[in-house]
């Protein structure tokens, strides 16, 4: 009898071990179905946050074509909180400044390039078109030796 109720204890033994198996890997799946959920939601936060702030930008640029009579000109869209580019303020006179210097140097003092090659024949000029056989030729739009002068 013992073996019948060893062999029972084996096959009770291999079904608690299965289930605690099947427990511990559906608790794993659990587990990572809570994580996909939170970086779904967080990401989906992110997306959220960029979405409304793109769709207050456009409001406002909208506002300010509005603003400068519906015309979308670079000057109406531009940032009003961005600081100018010119700056305004004293020079300094007393150091002498070289006005030349943004120029090249004097021709005689460079090397002298060498010559282009020369540039291939043109094609031929094209010929006048062919006209028809019994088409009247074209006159000269400056010859005025048919012209009655007296009328």
């Amino acid at each position: 009898m013992s073996s019948a109720e060893d062999r029972y204890r084996a096959a009770v033994s291999t079904m608690d071990a299965a289930a605690r198996e099947q427990d511990e890997q559906r608790g794993l799946r659990e587990r990572r179905v809570a994580e996909a959920e939170t970086q779904a939601r967080e990401g989906l936060k992110q997306e959220l946050g960029a979405a409304q702030k793109y769709a207050e930008h456009m409001d406002e640029l909208n506002k300010r074509k509005q603003s400068a009579g519906g015309w979308a000109t670079e000057k109406a869209l531009a940032d009003k909180n961005r600081e100018s580019l010119m700056e305004f303020g004293v020079e300094d006179e007393t150091e002498p400044t070289n006005s030349f210097a943004g120029y090249a140097a004097p021709s005689a003092a460079l090397p002298r390039p060498e010559p282009a090659p020369e540039p291939p024949p043109a094609p031929p000029a094209a010929a006048e078109p062919r006209r028809g056989r019994h088409a009247r030729p074209v006159e000269d739009e400056d010859d005025f030796s048919s012209t009655s002068w007296l009328v």
